[in-house]
């Protein structure tokens, strides 16, 4: 998944979050709104009741069962609006008579602004007014979703300033572990190349070894040359050929045949038994996974010898392509770890070879690059598998006659 849409879940989640936060605290609001109304109508009622029986005890009981369990500001004035009783309003008497009346005035306003006075009568003639507001519960989820939104724009921001820093930092590990695997993808022709010039000095009397050396320096400049291809070509857009994937995998081992005893090891690279399948692929980078396997393959066998073969069969509409070694194989802990980019567990690597290889695979050859089976002691297979050619062309012989 893409930062930017990793970031635009992220806002849209917060988004949408805060507006069903929003949306549902008006309902509660809404709720407990129609509660102190009816708290309030019943309360009126109450008085009008009484009003008719004139009974003290029903007064009483008014007072203990309705007007104790109103938990929002309420003020019952007379029919010339003068406070005769509060509840849940906060007044400071000590201050005089004057102040509480301005404060109680004011209070009766700011009250009326919320809801309209409910009036008590007698038939027609008005008695009293009660006036209420909103409790403190509902001022608090009134400002509830402002709060939200504030956390919300809060944690906006910190997760586009985390994303920013993550991706500062993976483009910065990315870059040197790129900068890196250059150097590795270089290592190995420059190597043979200085001990191709090394052996050429002691051949001087021995023209045909002369030319196999001269040969194989050849074939190191032009994997110098394809491996700057490569590199050239990671990041922008490839075009496909159809290619006989038998004879790219044996060039790719015939290559590290002649290379492998530099490396002080004694390994066997065969292909089994292959037919001719041609397979759309970009070869310079398709030979650069190949490559990363070859190599994981021989660090991974940690004695002298050993062994990497591969496999090639189709299974219509692909082909597939196992490639296995006897290395020391890969603890279970780390197989969902291994085409991470920066993941090794060489204490000289750095994670790419098998990262790139799979982007490879995988976005420019709309294949599967996957590990098939690894066992501790006793080995890795990969397999790869690639969508057929659409349209499989005869490979051709120097002569121009088609192979069989």
């Amino acid at each position: 998944m893409k930062n930017s849409t990793i970031k635009g879940f992220f806002i849209f989640s917060a988004a949408l979050g805060a507006i069903i936060f929003f949306l549902f605290t008006q309902k509660v609001i809404e709720s407990i709104r129609e509660q102190q109304k009816q708290k309030v109508d019943l309360w009126v009622k109450s008085l009008n009741l009484l009003i008719e029986l004139e009974n003290p005890q029903e007064i009483s009981f008014i007072f203990n069962e309705i007007v104790t369990v109103i938990d929002f500001p309420v003020m019952l004035t007379d029919a010339q609006m003068n406070p005769s009783t509060i509840r849940n309003i906060k007044v400071d008497s000590s201050k005089g008579e004057a102040f509480v009346k301005a404060f109680l005035e004011k209070k009766r306003l700011e009250l009326d602004a919320q809801y309209e006075p409910v009036a008590v009568k007698l038939d027609t003639m008005v008695l009293q007014y009660v006036h209420y507001g909103d409790s403190d519960l509902v001022v608090m989820l009134r400002l509830a979703p402002i709060l939200t939104s504030v956390a919300a724009g809060v944690f906006i921001l910190i997760a586009y300033y985390s994303f920013s820093v993550i991706r500062r930092n993976e483009q910065s590990s990315l870059w040197i572990a790129l900068s890196k695997e250059t150097a590795h993808q270089l290592g190995t022709p420059i190597s043979s190349l200085m001990g191709w010039i090394e052996l050429l000095k002691t051949a001087s009397d021995n023209p045909e070894k002369q030319a196999q050396i001269i040969f194989e320096m050849q074939t190191d400049i032009k994997r110098l040359n394809r491996v700057a291809t490569r590199f050239s070509k990671i990041g922008s857009k490839v075009s496909l050929k159809a290619e006989n994937i038998s004879e790219v995998i044996a060039s790719m081992f015939n290559y590290y045949r002649s290379r492998i005893p530099q490396m002080g090891k004694s390994i066997e690279l065969y292909l089994n038994d292959a037919p001719d399948i041609f397979v759309p692929i970009n070869r310079e980078l398709f030979e650069w996974v190949i490559e990363n396997i070859i190599k994981n393959g021989i660090d991974a066998i940690q004695g002298k010898s050993g062994c990497i073969s591969a496999t090639i069969f189709k299974e219509a509409p692909f082909v597939m392509i196992d490639i296995s070694d006897t290395g020391k194989g890969i603890e279970s802990k780390y197989k969902n770890e291994i085409f991470k980019a920066g993941f090794t567990t060489k204490s000289r690597g750095w994670g790419l070879g098998l990262s790139l290889a799979k982007r490879i695979i995988e976005d420019y050859h709309k294949g599967k690059l996957i590990l098939k089976h690894s066992e501790v002691g006793k080995g890795t297979t990969f397999r790869i598998k690639l969508p057929l050619s659409q349209e499989p062309r005869r490979l051709r012989e120097p002569n121009g006659h088609s192979k069989n």
